[in-house]
C-alpha cells in the first residue's frame, strides 16, 4: 500500500510516501531544496515519547540494506528507531565530506546539495512524525560513513548527537592548518563547536589488521597519504592529534579508543563493535 501526502512548502511541492514490509520500512525525504533522499527504517515493537533515533551512515558501497540487516536482530527489545539514509552517488557523490569538497581535496564552489542540515532534518522528520519527546539521536559511522560522521559533528547545523560510532574511517578532517576536507584551515571553528566535539560520547573504533596500503576504496591523494599509509595509521594519527589539540587548547577530550584485533576492513564486525555501546540503556 502506498500512501502519498502532499503539502505546499515555500512553492515547492513537497511528498513523502511510506512503503511497509515485516520489517524495514521505506520513506522518501523531500522535504528541502536538495535532491529526494531514500531512508530506511526499523521501529521497534513499541514506540512511546522516550524512543530514541539511530542513525546508520552508510560507505562508500551504498548499500543501505545490508547495513542496516547487520542492526536488526538486535533492537527488537530495544527503545530505539533505526535510520538509515541512503545518500545515492548521482545526487551525493561526495557525501563524505557532506556535499563541501571532492575526495582529491578540491573545494566545491557550488554547495547547494551540502549535507550539513541532513541529519537534523531527518531526525526533525522522525522526531514529529511520532511525537518523540526525546531531543538527541545516537549516529554510527562506517568507513566512508565514518568520514561523513565526525565532519557532521563538525560541521553539522544541529549539535544534537548524544553517543556516536566511528568506525574505520579511510581518511580525516584533522583539526590542523591543512586545507580542507584534509584540516581545517579554510574552513574554521569557533572554540564551542570545538569544545562539544571532543566532549561528545565517541567510541572511535579502528581495525588492527585495517592496513592494506593498496585497497580498493583506499584515498590516495597527496592529502590523505599525509595522514598515514593504510586506515589503521591514519586512524590513529587522528585520534593522537584530537589528544594533543585537546592538551595545547585546555579542552577536555572525551573520545574512547578501540583498536580491534585481527579485523580487517569489514563492516558486519564493526557493527558489532558498535551495537552494544550505542544501544545500551535502550531496555523498555
Amino acid at each position: 500500500m502506498k500512501i502519498i501526502n502532499y503539502t505546499i512548502y515555500i512553492c515547492l511541492v513537497i511528498f513523502a510516501y511510506d512503503l511497509h514490509s515485516s520489517s524495514i520500512n521505506k520513506v522518501t525525504y523531500a522535504l528541502w531544496d536538495k535532491p529526494d533522499v531514500e531512508i530506511l527504517y526499523v521501529l521497534p515493537k513499541e514506540i512511546n515519547e522516550n524512543t530514541k533515533v539511530l542513525f546508520i551512515i552508510h560507505g562508500a558501497s551504498r548499500d543501505v540494506e545490508k547495513y542496516l540487516n547487520q542492526w536488526i536482530k538486535e533492537p527488537q527489545d530495544k527503545n530505539v528507531i533505526l535510520v538509515a539514509p541512503h545518500f545515492t552517488k548521482e545526487n551525493y557523490p561526495y557525501f563524505a565530506t557532506l556535499g563541501m569538497a571532492t575526495s582529491s581535496g578540491r573545494t566545491i564552489k557550488n554547495q547547494s546539495n551540502h549535507l550539513r542540515n541532513s541529519v537534523s532534518s531527518f531526525y526533525n522528520y522522525f522526531q514529529g512524525k511520532y511525537s518523540l519527546k526525546t531531543n538527541s539521536y545516537l549516529i554510527f559511522g562506517f568507513s566512508a560513513g565514518s568520514q561523513f560522521v565526525h565532519r557532521y559533528l563538525m560541521y553539522g547545523e544541529d549539535m544534537r548527537a548524544e553517543k556516536v560510532v566511528l568506525g574505520s574511517a579511510g581518511w580525516y578532517t584533522f583539526l590542523n592548518n591543512e586545507p580542507f576536507p584534509y584540516g581545517i584551515r579554510n574552513m574554521p571553528l569557533e572554540r564551542e563547536r570545538f569544545e562539544w566535539f571532543l566532549s561528545r560520547k565517541v567510541l572511535f573504533v579502528l581495525g588492527v589488521e585495517d592496513n592494506d596500503t593498496n585497497h580498493k576504496t583506499l584515498n590516495l591523494s597527496r592529502g590523505a597519504r599525509k595522514q598515514g599509509d593504510h586506515r589503521y595509521e591514519r586512524g590513529k594519527n587522528y585520534f593522537d592529534d584530537l589528544i594533543d589539540f585537546g592538551e595545547k587548547n585546555s579542552i577536555p577530550f572525551r573520545w574512547r579508543y578501540k583498536s580491534v584485533t585481527g579485523l580487517n576492513h569489514n563492516t558486519e564486525v564493526m557493527s558489532q563493535e558498535a551495537i552494544p555501546y550505542l544501544l545500551e540503556g535502550l531496555d523498555y
